[in-house]
């Protein structure tokens, strides 16, 4: 399984960080070894900032066919620090841990999720409001990289990303036609 990551699909995320919005999807991988469950998220001094996506599951003939919530985490002062310097992000994706991924549902176009930390509500977005749909983004992926079925592809993060402390309790949520199918909780150390 690779661990596939679409970057600035969500307009309003990129301007947030004062990044351009690409004409076309972009893409960087993590590592498998990354993966894991909600639990505990390491915080890093609060270095580590907090991204939710909707993660697809590619099946047969590269069509989403499972969906979770997961958390994108960065190291934001060492991605500054390498976006500066014109390198790749590796260092600030690909820890370990960084790639949280929750329970697997059925995919479902009308998803729509959120994050609360401490209660509040941080984050929330759904596929429809992304400059790609999920179809134009595996397709671009496919035109140049290997994928192939049981991959995982992170779509990207709406607006409203930040760092996370020690002791926050992160709670992301996955809704269709506004009812919560599921709830997906991690303590933040």
């Amino acid at each position: 399984m690779d661990v596939w990551c679409a970057i600035r699909t969500y307009p309003k995320h990129a301007q947030e960080l004062g990044n351009p919005i690409p004409q076309e999807p972009v893409f960087f991988l993590k590592s498998t070894t990354c993966v894991s469950k909600f639990d505990k998220i390491e915080t890093c001094g609060g270095d580590v900032h907090h991204e939710i996506e909707l993660v697809l599951k590619l099946g047969p003939n590269l069509v989403p066919v499972q969906m979770a919530l997961g958390l994108d985490l960065t190291k934001r002062s060492i991605q500054d620090r390498l976006k500066e310097n014109g390198l790749p992000w590796a260092e600030a994706k690909s820890f370990a841990g960084s790639a949280v991924i929750g329970d697997w549902q059925d995919f479902d176009a009308r998803a729509e999720y959120s994050l609360s930390i401490n209660g509040d509500e941080i984050q929330r977005g759904s596929l429809m409001q992304m400059s790609w749909t999920p179809r134009e983004l595996i397709d671009k992926l496919s035109s140049w990289a290997p994928i192939k079925e049981g991959d995982v592809l992170f779509t990207g993060t709406p607006a409203g990303v930040g760092p996370l402390v020690a002791g926050d309790e992160v709670t992301a949520s996955l809704y269709i036609d506004d009812v919560c199918i599921n709830q997906q909780s991690a303590e933040c150390v």
